[in-house]
């Protein structure tokens, strides 16, 4: 018998708090548009490494995003320069559709190969679609 009304009063606590299980804190909101945002930027950020539309798209968001770091984070200079991002130049295109390794065989300060393969790229060759092949991002 005590079975039986134990089972009970933990379905009726069950039902009260299913309701209240769905719903997100002011916290767990703020943490998911932090990371929705940040994890946003990042695409962005990692697209216009090397396509010049997605730089302009990025640059476009920059000002907003440093302002929400402002926002966020207030007085705490350490933790907005943290966080804070710069524009990313945006160059003429080049011929090849790609970044052309430096003296030392890098782009961007990685091996030429293992950029080229961050990217999903073919060295001399332009992508039709810039989001695609972003195995790196």
């Amino acid at each position: 018998m005590r079975i039986i009304v134990l089972t009970a009063i933990l379905v009726l606590f069950s039902l009260n708090a299913a309701p209240a299980v769905g719903e997100m804190t002011d916290y767990e909101r703020g943490v998911a548009n932090g990371l929705k945002i940040g994890l946003f930027m990042g695409e962005l950020y990692g697209k216009a490494q090397y396509a010049t539309s997605a730089a302009r798209e990025f640059n476009g968001y920059l000002d907003r995003f440093n302002d929400f770091l402002q926002d966020s984070f207030g007085t705490n200079q350490t933790l907005i320069n943290s966080f804070r991002l710069e524009p990313i130049p945006v160059s003429a295109p080049q011929t090849g559709g790609m970044p052309a390794p430096d003296a030392s065989g890098r782009i961007y300060g990685y091996p030429a190969d293992a950029y080229y393969t961050a990217v999903g790229a073919v060295p001399g060759t332009r992508p039709e679609n810039p989001h695609a092949g972003m195995g790196g991002v």
